[in-house]
Formats: C-alpha cells, structure tokens, sequence
C-alpha cells in the first residue's frame, strides 16, 4: 500500500460533535474513521488538522508511520463516508465528491508540503469528481449509516483475537457472529440476539443481569450496562461508559453516563455526558415527518431526510433527572440542562432551569468537569483546557 496522511477540514457543519475532536475521530461505529484508516492501512505518515485542533491533537498524541519520507502519498480526507477505498487516484491526480470538496488526492512530496501549507491542492494536480468518493456533511448521516458501519467493524476480525470467544454464557439467538472477551462479565439472563447483526463486548465490560442485546451491537473496553437493559440494534457503547434503560440506534463516544431508566434512540452522544434518572428522548414526530434539525441556536433549519431522529449531545452536557428531550434537539458543549422541557437548540456552556437560561461560568463548569473526570482517573490537559475556554469564549460571542 502507497504511504497515506490524512487532513481533517472544517467541512461539513456537525454542532457540538466535532468542538473537542477533527471528524476524523469522532465515532462513527465501533471505530473512528481513523482507526478504521489505520487497522486498513497502518499508521498515517502525517496527519493536517485545522490550526483551532492542532495541539488538542498534538496532546492527545497518535501513531504517524515512520520510515522513507520521499515517496507519494495518498491523501484522504476525514470525512470520508464508507470503507476505506479499495481504488485510490493515479499519481497527480485527485478525486472531488459531488459538492466539489477534495476526497482524496495522490500527492509526490513537494505536492504534499504545499498542501500542507496552504491546505490546497497545487494547480498541477489534475481533478475530477468522483461519485463514490462520499464524505459526510451532517451528524444524520452518521446515524443513517451506522447499521453499515457498525456490522462491518464487528466483521474485521478484532486485532487481539487470542483472547475473544464465543459466548457461552448467555443465551444466544441468531447466527451472526457473536464474540465476547474473556475479561468481560456476563451476568445471569442475559440474552444476547444475533438475528441481525454481530455482537462483540469487549474486555473489562459487564453486562448486568437479565439484559438483552440486539445486534450489530458493541459494547467498548471497560463499560457496564445495567441489569435489564436493552440495547436495541445498531448501538455503540463507546470506552468507559455507564448504560442502562432502553437504547437503540444510537452512538455514545465514550465516557457517558446514561444508566438509569429512561429512552434513548437515534442520538449520538459526546464524553462526559450525563443523562439522569428518568430522562427520556423522542425520536419520533407523532405524524411520522420528516424531522429537522438546527444544530446551533442561531442556525437553520435543516431537513434531515430521516423520520427517526433523536439527539446531539455534546461533551459534558449535563441533565437533571426526568428530562424531555425532543426530537431533533442539540445541545452544544458544555451545558447544564435542569429543566423538563428543554428547547430543541441549546448553545455551549448554557445553564439552564425552571427560572430560564444564563450563561454557565467557566470556573465552575472547570470544577465540575475536574472532579467528574477525576472518579475515572482522567485529568484534562493544557490544549484541551485551551480548547475549552476558546469554545466558552466564541459562545460568550454569540450571545
């Protein structure tokens, strides 16, 4: 395989998902789209980020490739929306999607440093669109694909495949592969159905007593689902998260909570998000239309093209218990939700009640966040506490 880098661009519009992370790491099914890139083709040689991510992605560190650094490379871009291409352009020559964005790009050297510099292509490379060469542009997307994705990261089979088994010790219903890692927990009841898809849990997992599972469905190092849940298809608990009640077509990160009782469909939900006890999503309208969508408070409108839309929910949103969230609602980084019936579009770092909205003050959004992140033995860094205060700032701005 020709070496490849990747660029991250500001591309698409994708509200609160992508403030603490390039697309390319945002989950998009079992995987990132980099760690799908990676286990395909090896470790980058560069990655270009915009210059807002750069340390936050410098800090967070990555395997670049090393070794011969005077051959061509192919350049893919992180939005890329399916498998990793089996087909990739001749030598000088770049692939653009239907709506005229660069997809991927054959680069020599000196290509590549200019584009790194200008985050353009050289006039010298010839372009051409390229139907299949999709990337995404709206969060629905994401979801509309995840049944897709999902089935086809839980087919690849897994890197440390010594210590995956077969699962013996729940009932199992359907024949699609159904592996679980021998340092996860299994508790007693469980049903784990492969009717339409795989079912991997990973290792440090526990899934609690009488819980069901309905494939694809993957369940990620060191999260627990609670005792009677049910994990609906085309679900994704990412790293180190805490689920319980009734979820089905819907993404968390990693690092959420949401494990009491209570309905969660068709969403997607960022790090360190918590949902409290009773609170419940719609993902349906009651006159089964189409659902719309404003991504940021002084946004539009948009047509999602999906009767089944949930909710956004960006890293460290918080929600008091019994909350009722509405389809197609977002809620922006940040933000403390206390009142039962939120609006559909809710800004960064809003606090908001019963009594009404004001802005949630940096100093005790960081104290919150410190001691959240300190019971899972995580600390933030420097760039990403950077990162922070630049996106409490920008919301400051748009108020």
């Amino acid at each position: 395989m020709t070496p490849w880098a990747l660029f991250d661009d500001d591309g698409g519009r994708f509200g609160p998902m992508t403030d603490l992370r390039t697309f390319s790491e945002v989950r998009t099914g079992a995987a990132t789209t980099l760690e799908r890139l990676i286990r395909c083709w090896g470790p980058p040689r560069t990655r270009i980020v915009p210059e807002s991510m750069a340390a936050l992605v410098a800090e967070r560190g990555g395997e670049t490739a090393v070794g011969d650094r005077d051959t061509p490379v192919v350049l893919l871009n992180g939005r890329w929306r399916g498998r990793p291409p089996e087909a990739v352009p001749e030598r000088g020559e770049a692939w653009l999607d239907a709506e005229g964005d660069l997809a991927i790009a054959h680069l020599g050297v000196e290509d590549l440093a200019a584009f790194e510099r200008h985050r353009e292509l050289p006039d010298s490379i010839r372009t051409s669109t390229e139907p299949a060469a999709g990337l995404y542009r709206r969060p629905w997307e994401v979801l509309e694909d995840l049944p897709d994705r999902l089935r086809e990261d839980l087919e690849t089979p897994p890197v440390d495949e010594a210590v995956r088994v077969e699962a013996i010790s729940a009932e199992r219903v359907g024949t699609h592969p159904i592996s679980i890692d021998v340092r996860a927990t299994i508790g007693r009841g469980v049903v784990l159905d492969a009717t339409h898809g795989p079912i991997a849990i990973s290792a440090g997992a526990s899934i609690g007593h009488l819980s069901v599972l309905h494939g694809p469905v993957w369940v990620g190092p060191g999260s627990v689902v609670a005792d009677r849940t049910q994990l609906k298809a085309a679900t994704v608990v990412g790293p180190v998260c805490k689920v319980g009640g009734e979820i089905g077509a819907t993404i968390f990160q990693g690092h959420a909570n949401k494990v009491h009782d209570g309905h969660l469909g068709d969403s997607w939900i960022g790090e360190w998000a918590n949902l409290g006890a009773g609170t419940t999503n719609s993902n349906l309208l009651n006159t089964y239309g189409e659902v719309s969508m404003r991504l940021e408070p002084d946004g539009p409108s948009e047509r999602s093209g999906r009767t089944a839309l949930g909710c956004l929910v960006g890293d460290h949103v918080k929600f008091a218990i019994l909350v009722r969230i509405m389809t197609g609602s977002s809620f922006g980084t940040g933000s403390m939700v206390a009142t039962t019936d939120p609006p559909r579009s809710v800004g960064r770092f809003r606090w908001l009640t019963a009594r009404g909205e004001s802005g949630y003050r940096l100093e005790r959004f960081l104290e919150t966040m410190a001691t959240v992140q300190a019971r899972r033995g995580v600390a933030a860094g420097p760039a990403y506490l950077d990162r922070l205060r630049a996106l409490h700032e920008a919301g400051r701005a748009d108020r």
